[in-house]
């Protein structure tokens, strides 16, 4: 049964204010309740009924949180069947606020004041509170964790929870503890901490922490789960506390299961979980539950207790570790009988077992040894003057093979030690790796030979080091210099026991070694490379293999093709930039988070970042609770608090809660009505409040609530003041004119000053009407930074490089690829503002060749744009005349540099670092040796000698004949022409070599996306590239030669993502793109690869280079264009405008095409160069359109006159 029956009531005539009710409800449940709303959900009503009869209500089924109408239905039910099982039969109500009164008399007639209190007392020994809000936890065992909650209970959970916040929040805020005691409304935190943690780590990667044993109040301990994570938006680094858990059963099952319930919880998913550390004495058994679930999950647990454990490994496999440890034992069982200088020898520490010190004090084990090995005569000394109790220890200190061992582990031990210092320090997971690593190789170095430790340390292959055939023979192997000396001393009496101890401490090395390895949570070249990635300064140092050995392993890649997509965005994030743009004073946080923005970081290349970010910055614990404790009591500090923001309504208002504070009302979200609440956010802390309306006065009250003592001695105040008067005057876009003068002074004060005379005088020119809110603006007339241009998606990551507005992570690589992408009729082949659409308009402008689609015009300027604009002939686009653009598209006045910015960071960046040759001096250079392939018309000889090179050879391998006539005619012969370049051998490069440049560019016809029959670079002639990069590999020099040796690659821009990434992948670095219109009349923009040193510098024009299609021009003949298109083979690519409708030129009245000469000056080539065999006009053409661009080859190769040999004045 469930008791005596409950009384049942009915409403007397007696009237209750609503006040006094809510009053009394709020002290039956010890809460706060300010509206009868509040206890619609009907859960405060379970509540009451299990209080006025307990047991009726099962608590654990209540809904706290209703977020739907079935919530509401569920708790209504379960008060049902609480009446039932009271017998009472009827109740009549048909309001809320009827129903709560006459629950104040049903509790008035059953519950006497007595027993009320008894009734409290007794639950304020189960639990710590009885609290209620809309997110309220019931606990009703603090001694178990119960994982069957629902998933909108309170974040501040459990009694243990407030005891672990309240003990060490105390160390970061004096008056922690009585503030925390005396918040209400802790619990209201409670929801918006956990839907702050959930959207983080909802889609970012994270570390989980587990500390077990952390001590309590009154010598309780528990488990401490924790969060840490990147925050993309601050660039922090921050820690959240999920709960503190105390199980029935101290198992690594149990703990696991309450793991994964706890996230399950928050909603924040498994997957996400990067990394995982733990300090619990079964972390394997706890990993393995984990890792069942996230199998890639990074294990740092073994890191923490590595150095005791593997000090205890290689100790117990020596030899005489058993007789070492007895020696120690004995030796400190003498201690306070010790001399007071001997005293001060050894380490006073009581070490009655010291066999758990070796366990998990490791650097106190190696200060005894030390110690020892320096007062080892004065132990000699002491313990022979003893009786017979001494004269054991005696002899155990006169054996010179216990005193080599000790002297031995003296050395040995140090370098754990020394790893286990910076553990307790505190120092960053990335340093702890790092030093990992050196442990490692400083190990290995110690007993196997050079080859056989280089050989484990790229496999990590454990069984590797036991073999016998790598270790160092005796003599080499590393004992330190005491011990060395030690044995040269005491040679004779040794020599039997040399093989004995190579064999012992080879043991100890091997042990070690291996202990080491299998703890740690990554390879040794990981280790060594893990901050390469996240070092701004070192961005050209990384490789592609590294970024994908990480990938695999935090579990970004699940297959080749992820991986292939992981290379590639690492290769576009160097491609973006390859300066070193890391401020001096900037941190590796601030600056990843600029880098977010724009790599993305939902791309795989981000989700990596991010989870080598999430890497903690320490395991020491103490660290870690006080940054955790100063968020949760910085939550707790003041009453209703729930969250902090960055955005402002236009809206002021005052709250009224600690006296008068200034504040801004925000906006509700869209999916939470706001009733008769509202948020405000607080000036100073921009901590964020919900507050009664009536509670508010609006800001032109200013000077009705200005507080001057405040003003006088609250600093906070005062600052509130300030930022409230400043973002008053942002927010009504007018500023005073006192204030305007004072806008650029360094004196806050007087700044202060004038705006609170501007305040008390009225807010003047506008006066109290100037602070009502703002109507929004139509979304036409602004400029549309909050959304795509291009595509209309949020979020965005960078600016539109000539439109207002911004462009989203996919858009920015669309735009990259397709903004010089040209057609047939050398016009844009997409829109210059979106880089798609079906049907577009081409500008009429001469020189421009820019194209708008049918959607970006109709949208962004005005519906019929499009079909307007289609009648206008000729067009003039709104960059060529940017005061006709209207309404959303709206050029940048800077678009033109914009534009250059957004691909001015496309220089070589390689995978892996090439090969620096420092400049030769003078005296020293001789003349340079060349290999071109694909050479054509020898443009890389003529710019050699144009620039003055010595050219000692040039081999060139060419299969066209017209182009190697005109090589030979223009060049003497001095060109070695050979075959096919598919013929040629290693032998002919030994044979003709050795070489200092190799350059080519491989035919692109089945490349370019131009041609829609192209095969590749896997079929046809695009298989030519693999030929080059063949002869790379076989000329590339061995890496104790210091002769320098430069390689240069050229091929279309026009090419797939794909094609253009595989290209990166083998010659391990990224293009530069360079344009020959910056230094000639004609678009030619083309991939550079190659390692010459400043290729990714600005291509500037001089004075010799003709930029404009006159200056080429024959007299008595005029340019119509200043430039012309990309010039092909192709007869028609001469022509200009669309459907190759216009004569670039006119002479005697009439329109005619480009000559041949004229087109050998736009290439930069001499003239009539390509005048021999008789050749006639297409032929000429058809090899000029194959060839490279004299100014840009020239600016390519300029740098290479530091290494070699040149005329004393360039031959021309």
């Amino acid at each position: 049964g469930y008791g005596k029956m409950v009384v049942n009531v009915k409403i007397g005539d007696e009237k209750h204010n609503l006040s006094e009710l809510l009053d009394w409800l709020s002290d039956i449940l010890h809460t706060s309740f300010s509206q009868v709303e509040h206890t619609c959900s009907g859960a405060a009503f379970c509540q009451l009924m299990n209080i006025i009869h307990p047991g009726s209500v099962d608590i654990n089924k209540v809904k706290f949180t209703t977020k739907e109408t079935a919530d509401i239905l569920d708790n209504y039910s379960l008060l049902q069947e609480a009446f039932s099982k009271a017998q009472i039969k009827k109740v009549n109500i048909l309001k809320t606020l009827d129903l709560l009164t006459w629950f104040k008399y049903l509790y008035d007639h059953n519950v006497s004041l007595k027993s009320s209190r008894e009734f409290e007392n007794s639950k304020k020994e189960e639990q710590s509170s009885r609290l209620y809000s809309t997110v309220q936890t019931k606990y009703q065992n603090q001694k178990m964790l119960n994982v069957k909650r629902g998933s909108h209970e309170s974040f501040f959970r459990s009694p243990a929870t407030m005891c672990f916040i309240k003990k060490y929040g105390s160390s970061t805020s004096p008056d922690a503890g009585s503030n925390f005691a005396s918040s209400k409304d802790s619990l209201v935190l409670g929801q918006k901490c956990q839907e702050d943690i959930t959207a983080f780590c909802s889609q970012t990667p994270y570390c989980l922490y587990l500390y077990h044993g952390v001590e309590l109040e009154d010598e309780n301990k528990a488990s401490v789960l924790l969060l840490g994570f990147f925050d993309k938006v601050t660039g922090e680094n921050k820690f959240r506390l999920l709960d503190v858990l105390q199980p029935e059963e101290e198992t690594a099952d149990a703990i696991c299961t309450c793991i994964v319930e706890m996230l399950k919880k928050f909603r924040i998913p498994l997957m996400n979980m990067a990394i995982f550390y733990s300090d619990f004495p079964d972390h394997e058994g706890l990993l393995s539950g984990l890792k069942l679930l996230k199998p890639e999950t990074v294990s740092l647990c073994g890191l923490t207790d590595m150095a005791g454990r593997v000090c205890h490994s290689g100790v117990e496999n020596m030899e005489f570790s058993g007789l070492i440890l007895n020696l120690i034992t004995e030796i400190y069982k003498h201690f306070p009988t010790f001399p007071d200088a001997l005293q001060t020898l050894l380490e006073d520490v009581d070490c009655s077992n010291f066999r758990n010190i070796l366990t998990s004090q490791c650097s106190l084990f190696w200060r005894i040894i030390q110690r020892m090995t320096l007062a080892w005569s004065d132990l000699e000394e002491y313990f022979g003057s003893l009786d017979a109790d001494g004269k054991e220890i005696c002899r155990l200190l006169s054996d010179p093979k216990i005193r080599l061992n000790v002297l031995f582990l003296s050395h040995a031990l140090q370098p754990l030690c020394d790893f286990q210092e910076n553990i307790d320090r505190g120092v960053s997971v990335t340093q702890l790796l790092q030093d990992a690593s050196q442990l490692v190789r400083f190990y290995t170095a110690s007993f196997l030979r050079p080859k056989a430790a280089e050989f484990f340390l790229r496999r990590g292959k454990t069984s590797l080091i036991q073999d016998p055939v790598g270790h160092l023979p005796r003599g080499e192997v590393e004992v330190g210099k005491q011990a060395a000396d030690f044995l040269l001393q005491r040679s004779e009496e040794l020599t039997d026991y040399l093989e004995t101890f190579q064999s012992s401490i080879i043991s100890f090395y091997t042990t070690v070694t291996v202990h080491i390895i299998e703890r740690l949570p990554f390879s040794d070249s990981i280790l060594r490379n893990l901050s390469l990635v996240l070092s701004p300064g070192k961005k050209l140092e990384v490789t592609g293999k590294i970024v994908q050995d990480l990938g695999v392993r935090f579990g970004v890649c699940s297959g080749p093709e992820n991986v292939s997509l992981l290379t590639d965005e690492f290769l576009e994030y160097q491609f973006i930039d390859g300066g070193d743009t890391h401020l001096a004073d900037q941190s590796t946080e601030q600056y990843w988070k600029t880098e977010l923005r724009i790599i993305g970081w939902k791309s795989s290349f981000g989700k990596l970042i991010v989870s080598l970010l999430a890497l903690p910055r320490t395991l020491k614990k103490e660290i870690i609770f006080e940054q955790v404790s100063h968020w949760c009591m910085k939550s707790l500090r003041n009453q209703n608090i729930i969250y902090q923001i960055s955005t402002l309504h236009p809206t002021s208002a005052v709250f009224s809660g600690f006296g008068l504070w200034p504040g801004l009302v925000q906006s509700w979200d869209s999916k939470r009505p706001c009733g008769s609440m509202r948020k405000v956010i607080f000036f100073g802390n921009r901590l964020l409040s919900e507050i009664q309306a009536d509670d508010l006065l609006p800001f032109f009250s200013f000077a009705k609530c200005f507080c001057s003592n405040s003003f006088a001695t609250v600093m906070a105040y005062k600052d509130a003041i300030f930022y409230s008067l400043q973002v008053r005057q942002i927010l009504l876009l007018v500023l005073c004119s006192s204030c305007a003068n004072m806008q650029f002074t360094d004196s806050k004060d007087e700044l202060l000053r004038v705006m609170l005379d501007w305040a008390f005088g009225g807010f003047e020119p506008l006066g109290p009407e100037g602070l009502q809110p703002q109507s929004v603006c139509n979304g036409m007339q602004q400029a549309p930074e909050g959304f795509c241009l291009s595509c209309g998606s949020t979020p965005v990551e960078i600016i539109h490089p000539l439109f207002e507005g911004r462009l989203c992570s996919n858009c920015k690589y669309n735009f990259t690829e397709t903004l010089y992408r040209y057609d047939e009729d050398g016009y844009q082949s997409y829109c210059t503002v979106c880089c798609s659409g079906m049907e577009v308009i081409l500008c009429g402008h001469d020189n421009c060749c820019r194209s708008y689609c049918v959607d970006c015009l109709d949208i962004l300027v005005g519906e019929g744009t499009f079909d307007r604009l289609k009648n206008v002939d000729p067009w003039t686009c709104y960059l060529c005349a940017p005061e006709s653009s209207s309404r959303a598209l709206k050029p940048r006045n800077d678009w033109r540099i914009r534009v250059q910015e957004f691909f001015a960071n496309n220089s070589a960046m390689e995978f892996e670092p090439h090969r620096v040759y420092p400049s030769i001096p003078a005296n020293q250079r001789r003349p340079i040796r060349v290999l071109s392939l694909f050479d054509g018309i020898a443009t890389g000889y003529l710019v050699l000698r144009d620039l003055g090179f010595k050219v000692e050879k040039y081999v060139a391998s060419e299969v066209d004949e017209e182009s190697i006539t005109i090589s030979m005619v223009n060049h003497d012969g001095k060109i070695t022409h050979v075959d096919d370049v598919k013929n040629i051998t290693k032998k002919h490069i030994d044979r003709w070599g050795p070489f200092d440049l190799l350059i080519g560019g491989s035919p692109c016809n089945d490349l370019s996306i131009v041609n829609p029959a192209r095969k590749g670079l896997f079929e046809g002639t695009g298989r030519l590239f693999f030929e080059y990069y063949r002869l790379l590999n076989v000329m590339k020099p061995k890496e104790d030669d210091p002769q320098p040796f430069f390689w240069l690659f050229e091929n279309v821009m026009f090419m797939e993502t794909q094609v253009k990434a595989d290209i990166c992948r083998f010659l391990e670095c990224n293009p530069v793109l360079v344009n020959a219109v910056k230094v000639s009349p004609a678009h030619r923009a083309r991939y550079f690869w190659g390692n010459i040193p400043g290729m990714n510098r600005p291509i500037i024009a001089s004075q010799n280079d003709k930029l404009t299609l006159q200056e080429c021009l024959e007299p008595g003949r005029t340019a119509k264009y200043e430039k012309v298109r990309t010039i092909t083979t192709r007869t028609n690519s001469l022509k200009q405008g669309a459907n190759d409708a216009h004569f670039p030129i006119t002479a005697n009245g009439k329109d005619d095409n480009i000559w041949i000469t004229e087109m050998e000056k736009i290439f930069g080539f001499p003239k009539h160069y390509t005048d021999v065999k008789n050749m006639g006009r297409l032929q000429r053409q058809r090899v000029l359109g194959k060839s490279w661009s004299v100014p840009v080859i020239r600016h390519l190769l300029a740098p290479l006159k530091d290494y070699f040999a040149c005329d004393e004045v360039p031959l021309k």
